[in-house]
């Protein structure tokens, strides 16, 4: 049965356009996508589905992140989009070698074997390219690792470190077997960046679990590898992560230097709106600068406005840009500690709903928090309704075991000591003490 074909058929004439027949020459897979997405309206899932590329490679192809240099990659675009095989220095299917009737004529067959026999040395050149080329790793392989870098980040939004770990853990130790062969240099490089990615996760990941000592060593392994690969996004996203656990460790100096430098590997990429909202803006409302907050936070909106926000929800070990609700639950934290509590208020009524819808559990629970902590403030204070949202907050984090909702969680019971004899909050006191603590 003929597969249905969900892209429309590329118009007459675009694999002679001179803009498409440069980029076929060249093999440049990041322009023939995209010219090919110009003129047919295709979308990246669309095209995954067509090639059987992974859309989330398609991404990182169009983005310049992923260069295509595997046969067999070239291969599912030539046949998933049309692409004329020879156009990208293909050979014709072996179907379509079809010997002569009565076999090879035996003036050709003396022919060839006496080339053969006179240039040895095309043999030698022949063996030395193909030792070059050989690889213990394929395209498919580097998609399927790629693959599980984005499986871990999206199952930690629903559940917690303790079982995204030891997955994260295998895929890295993978890694680490895989450079101990030989690969060609851009498969390296792509090796470089996963384990890079991997080592960056587990560094959030052993942090969260409250292991501080192991977590700064992954993300100092992983700035060697962003280093290796000449990956400025990735060794933002580390500096990133560093800022965060400096941040939870009550050093704010070190966290917001971590936060800065890191924007100078970002250059205004993908990590730069995480680093001005997580990093700096947050920072600066635990030092008291809240000009230096509403400058953090303005930056950070102002280049989310830039990108296209599809999901707006996202997940928070992504490396693709924050979404509007984490820019949202952020900038709540950061007026929270700047002692502006109805402005994180505001910002806590936008995430909030997005966070439950999307069974976001960490950031929902952790949001919660920082909206009870603004009752706490200001001249009116209600304890109650805080003592209601921490309630809350505990019912839909109570299979949770991270260090990040457990140091919030101390934080409330400080801020809300002198109101423990309302009911509400002396209903969720020993409760929140007893918040599934992880352990080292």
């Amino acid at each position: 049965m003929t597969r249905r074909r969900p892209l429309p058929t590329a118009p007459a004439g675009l694999w002679d356009r001179p803009d498409m027949a440069a980029a076929l020459a060249e093999r440049d897979m990041q322009a023939i996508l995209t010219i090919y997405k110009r003129w047919t309206g295709a979308s990246q899932p669309q095209i995954a589905t067509m090639t059987g590329v992974p859309q989330p490679t398609i991404s990182l192809i169009l983005n310049g992140k992923r260069h295509v240099s595997g046969i067999d990659t070239f291969e599912k675009f030539a046949e998933g989009l049309d692409i004329p095989r020879e156009r990208l220095g293909l050979a014709a299917p072996k179907s379509a070698e079809v010997e002569p009737a009565n076999g090879p004529n035996r003036r050709t067959v003396l022919a060839v074997g006496a080339a053969w026999a006179i240039d040895e040395e095309l043999e030698e050149v022949t063996r030395r390219m193909q030792a070059f080329a050989a690889s213990n790793v394929d395209d498919t392989a580097l998609d399927q690792l790629e693959t599980s870098i984005e499986v871990v980040g999206r199952r930690y939004e629903t559940s917690d470190a303790a079982t995204v770990y030891p997955v994260a853990l295998k895929q890295r130790r993978w890694v680490a077997e895989l450079l101990t062969g030989h690969q060609h240099p851009s498969q390296r490089a792509h090796l470089y960046l996963i384990g890079g990615k991997l080592s960056g996760l587990l560094g959030y990941l052993a942090f969260d679990l409250g292991n501080e000592l192991v977590a700064r060593a992954y993300c100092n392994e992983a700035m060697s590898l962003a280093k290796a690969a000449g990956h400025g996004d990735l060794a933002a996203w580390v500096r990133g992560t560093q800022s965060f656990i400096a941040y939870y460790g009550g050093r704010y100096r070190e966290a917001l230097d971590l936060a800065r430098d890191g924007q100078r590997y970002a250059r205004g990429g993908p990590a730069s709106i995480r680093l001005a909202i997580s990093g700096e803006a947050r920072t600066l409302g635990k030092l008291g600068d809240a000009a230096g907050v509403d400058e953090a936070v303005g930056r950070a909106l102002a280049a989310h406005a830039k990108i296209e926000d599809a999901d707006p929800v996202g997940y928070f070990l992504s490396f693709d840009p924050f979404t509007a609700s984490r820019i949202a639950g952020n900038a709540a934290s950061a007026y929270l500690a700047a002692g502006a509590h109805l402005r994180a208020r505001e910002f806590t009524d936008q995430a909030i709903p997005i966070f439950a819808a999307a069974d976001s559990t960490a950031s929902h629970a952790l949001t919660l928090v920082d909206a009870s902590m603004t009752y706490l403030a200001g001249p009116s204070p209600e304890p109650d309704r805080a003592g209601v949202l921490v309630s809350e907050a505990l019912a839909i984090g109570a299979d949770l075991r991270s260090e990040v909702v457990a140091r919030r969680a101390k934080d409330f019971l400080t801020t809300a000591a002198q109101w423990r004899t309302v009911p509400e909050i002396a209903n969720v006191h020993e409760a929140v003490k007893a918040w599934r603590l992880p352990t080292a």
